[in-house]
Parts: structure tokens; C-alpha cells; sequence
């Protein structure tokens, strides 16, 4: 452990306060998601990028909270959406908004035509009345 603390930095802590502070991340109620009505109507999102864990870093504005040994970044950004889905599609995976005043853009990457239409097809296979979340993943499902 003390190597591995050499290493990244930070303190050391006592395994209840790490276990709490770890469920702090694990529910989002740490810190770093909180994001006031004021920060929202100044255009700052969250954003959680999925990438290789391999991924080298992702240079996009604003602050960066990483785990899954790198394979999970959240961003809170007033970036566009489009810099902020071009960056993780660059480092080979998706970006879905998490929390914003204006979700317009989208909350999740848009899919390629083939993915599109096999999602269309099993919604119509499960669904076909249309009755469940319409619209909730992408407006054309």
C-alpha cells in the first residue's frame, strides 16, 4: 500500500472512512457530482466517459474524477457536447450526459445506422405497441 500511495498521491485512509467515502463516489453524493442550480444555468455539465481502461489522457476543459483503473471518467464541463463526444469517441469509447440544465444535445451517444437499426428491431420485437419509455433513450425508439 505505501508504494501505491507513493505513487498517486493523497492520504492514506482508515478502511471505515475509505469504505464511506468509496460509497460517496458509488452514489454520487461526493463533492465532486454536486452541481448547484447556478453552476447548471452556466452551461456546466456532468459528463461520464466509458473508455479503455488504456486510454491515454482525454484533454477536454474542466475538472476530471477518474476510476475503474481509468476506464471510467467523469467530466464536469461547460464544454460542447459535441468536444465532449468527439473526445471520448477518440479514445475509443462513448460519453453519456449525466446531469445538465439544457439535456437537448442528448444524453446518450448518437448510434450508428447498423446500431440504430438493430435497436429499432428488438424494440419492435418486445414492444410493439410503443408503450414502454418512448423516446427515452433516443427520440426515433
Amino acid at each position: 500500500m505505501g508504494r501505491a500511495l507513493e505513487s498517486a498521491g493523497g492520504p492514506e485512509l482508515e478502511p471505515q472512512a475509505a469504505a464511506a467515502w468509496w460509497a460517496d463516489v458509488r452514489d454520487q453524493r461526493s463533492e465532486f457530482f454536486s452541481l448547484s442550480d447556478a453552476q447548471l444555468e452556466r452551461g456546466e455539465c456532468s459528463w461520464r466517459l466509458a473508455v479503455p481502461d488504456s486510454a491515454p489522457p482525454i484533454a477536454l476543459p474542466g475538472e476530471q474524477f477518474i476510476e475503474w483503473g481509468g476506464g471510467q471518467r467523469w467530466w464536469r464541463s461547460t464544454a460542447p457536447a459535441s468536444q465532449i463526444r468527439s473526445a471520448a469517441e477518440t479514445a475509443g469509447g462513448h460519453a453519456t450526459l449525466v446531469r445538465a440544465a439544457d439535456k437537448r444535445p442528448g444524453v446518450f451517444t448518437a448510434l450508428k445506422p447498423a446500431s440504430m437499426n438493430i435497436h429499432k428491431r428488438l424494440k419492435q420485437s418486445f414492444d410493439p405497441a410503443g408503450i414502454f419509455n418512448p423516446g427515452r433513450l433516443y427520440p426515433e425508439l
